[in-house]
């Protein structure tokens, strides 16, 4: 009987997973929301990134010569305007404008890694302010 059983269970568990897998596509909600995420993880990449310049231009500009933000660290357009576009686009576009945010995320990440860089390199008491701070936040 348990075998039964237990033959029972992983022929439904195939077939239910088998048909969700082949009928299955993501709503434009199970979508967007990722795309959503990662444009809020990107504002606060934004925001560290500004924190970070602000505490080198107070004390010495000179931290950060020679390092230039990516094109996406000025961009700032009208979020909600944004929002509802997402609901418009394709799953195509969608996937695009995933990537894209990605692709952007990876970019503002590389500048913040270079700003510590350049931090840790000529002022490493402004890192450990950054380090207190972050672990006085969490």
């Amino acid at each position: 009987m348990k075998l039964m059983a237990d033959n029972y269970d992983d022929d439904h568990l195939k077939s239910s997973s088998h048909s969700n897998q082949t009928n299955h596509k993501p709503s434009p909600d199970q979508v967007i929301q990722p795309l959503l995420d990662l444009d809020q993880n990107r504002s606060k990449l934004k925001l560290y990134i500004g924190h970070l310049t602000a505490l080198c231009h107070d004390r010495d500009p000179l931290i950060l010569h020679g390092l230039t933000p990516p094109a996406s660290y000025n961009l700032d357009g009208d979020h909600a305007a944004w929002e509802k576009e997402l609901q418009k686009m394709t799953q195509e576009q969608l996937h695009e404008e995933m990537e894209k945010g990605e692709r952007d995320s990876a970019e503002l990440q590389e500048f913040a890694n270079a700003i510590l860089q350049q931090i840790a390199d000529h002022c490493p008491d402004i890192l450990e302010q950054v380090v207190n701070a972050l672990e006085e936040s969490s």
